[in-house]
């Protein structure tokens, strides 16, 4: 299961009445969250989703509710947080950072079709193209320096092969960085399980608490190792093309971005690749039980890229 803090109902109502909201007619805690908790709630008229975050700071929160706040009165597809009835956005329940937001419709693909492939290469590059004149940065929290020191801590507990390959990843994701490609607001974890569709229709695109300033085509990679990938860790043409066509009819591959994407698609896998070896082998939480997604998943990933250049 997931991360699960329990709430105190009597806290809960008390934040909900600065809402307007009397009464639920059900709150259920959600099972498949991996760093936060969340629950549904429901009144006889109105759907939302309460979070509840279990590694973010109080303080680290008004960037994203800012961001999310900019991005959808530019009528993007993203879920905004609620301000109450006193306009404050951020709560506390059980000790923990609160946020309420609607509950958007559609579900989360599960077999993504080549139109829903094209949405969100669309919406992809539509947000990057927006956000160029974005007013705030974000450090990249999983940057160079995060595999450096997460190198270090795994140096104890895995082969010399994982050291070797996770040595020359860091010298890769350095020589990323160095090249000056273009930068800009990334959504950094845009999986197909954030975001939702009503057939072939995007809804919305959740979960943007991996939001930072960085390279941009990172964030179209770290979507192509998710959205388009097969069980052996090679990329499926036929999406691949899709999100990447689409995403270039709104912003447009540089030549040095396109002469790098075999690097910068090795980057986007290693960076998911590390951060599940880092939950596999040192839990954050080691008296809480959730589900892993397996590292070797990404590992795949990682080894197709370094042995095959994608065509753009």
């Amino acid at each position: 299961m997931a991360f699960y803090t329990e709430l105190d109902q009597q806290e809960l109502l008390a934040m909900l009445r600065d809402y307007g909201i009397d009464a639920l007619t059900a709150c259920t805690g959600a099972s498949d969250g991996i760093e936060n908790t969340t629950y549904f709630l429901e009144s006889d008229a109105q759907k939302w989703i309460l979070t509840l975050f279990e590694e973010i700071s109080a303080g680290e929160l008004p960037f994203f509710v800012r961001l999310m706040d900019w991005l959808y009165a530019r009528q993007l597809p993203v879920a905004h947080a609620l301000a109450d009835n006193n306009a404050k956005t951020l709560h506390t329940l059980s000790n923990k950072p609160a946020l309420l937001f609607p509950r958007l419709s559609g579900q989360h693909p599960r077999n993504m079709t080549i139109e829903q492939c094209r949405a969100i290469g669309y919406f992809l590059g539509h947000m990057h193209a927006v956000s160029q004149n974005y007013p705030e940065q974000r450090d990249n929290q999983r940057g160079t320096a995060w595999m450096q020191a997460a190198r270090q801590r795994l140096s104890s507990c895995v082969d010399a092969e994982v050291l070797e390959l996770l040595d020359a990843q860091i010298r890769n994701a350095e020589q990323v960085r160095a090249l000056n490609l273009p930068t800009g607001l990334i959504h950094g974890d845009l999986f197909h399980d954030n975001a939702l569709y009503e057939g072939d229709t995007l809804c919305g695109v959740i979960d943007f608490y991996n939001a930072c300033t960085d390279v941009l085509a990172l964030d179209l990679a770290i979507v192509i190792n998710d959205w388009c990938a097969l069980p052996d860790g090679s990329i499926e043409a036929t999406r691949y093309h899709a999100i990447i066509d689409a995403y270039q009819k709104q912003r447009a591959l540089t030549v040095q971005e396109k002469t790098h994407w075999q690097a910068i698609l090795q980057l986007a896998a290693a960076r998911f690749w590390l951060s599940r070896l880092l939950s596999e082998k040192l839990p954050a939480r080691p008296d809480v039980v959730h589900a892993h997604k397996p590292s070797a998943e990404y590992r795949a990933r990682l080894q197709f890229h370094a042995a095959h250049a994608l065509a753009l």
